[in-house]
Formats: structure tokens, C-alpha cells, sequence
């Protein structure tokens, strides 16, 4: 499956092991990735890096079940993944744009 692959490859980029993560087939598609660490602004947030077959990559808090995104990749919905990984590194590092997150998006909707 591409997405699995696509995934993958996000996933050893970051260097992450995985198994945090799952990739959801039904449409649309979408991945959710565990990351490691707490960004800026939300220290005690556990974070994740999502993606949607419309909307791309996104990182995102969690708050017990919940999930409210806090930033989008704006550009190709599939970037390499080493864009995908400068991304969020920037974003951990707090150099980053918070993006525009639609407020559907916001609400935890990533679809």
C-alpha cells in the first residue's frame, strides 16, 4: 500500500521506530504517528503527526482521547519526507509557523 509505505518512510526520516503508529485504509486515508518530545507552548501535551489523503501532514496535541491540531504543512499533501521531518523539527524547536489550521481541522477533525 502506498500510504503504509509513504508512512514508513516519514516515520525512519524522523527516526522513529513506529511502532507508535497506524495507518488507517478506510477513505480517506489516514496515518497517525506517535513523536517523541513536547513542543513549545504545550509542555504537557503528548504530540502526534498526522496525515490525510486531502490534507496533508499535521501535528497535533493530545488531550486523553482528544486530538486539536496545533499546525499543518501547507504544500503537496505527500512532500518527501525529509520535508516532512525538517517540519517538524522546526516545530519542536518553536521555529516554526503555527500555520493556518481550518477550524474543522482545530476541532480534531483531520479528514
Amino acid at each position: 500500500m502506498i500510504a503504509l509505505d509513504y508512512a514508513l518512510r516519514v516515520t525512519r526520516e524522523l527516526g522513529l521506530s513506529g511502532e507508535s503508529s497506524c495507518v488507517d485504509q478506510l477513505k480517506p486515508l489516514r496515518v497517525y504517528i506517535a513523536v517523541d518530545g513536547r513542543l513549545p507552548g504545550h509542555p504537557d501535551r503528548d504530540v502526534a503527526l498526522l496525515w490525510t489523503e486531502g490534507h496533508g501532514w499535521a501535528i497535533a496535541v493530545e488531550d486523553g482521547a482528544e486530538l486539536t491540531v496545533v499546525a499543518h504543512l501547507r504544500g503537496a499533501v505527500e512532500p518527501p519526507p525529509r520535508t516532512v521531518a525538517r517540519w517538524v523539527r522546526r516545530q519542536f524547536a518553536g521555529s516554526g509557523s503555527a500555520e493556518t489550521v481550518s477550524p474543522a481541522v482545530r476541532a480534531g477533525q483531520v479528514a
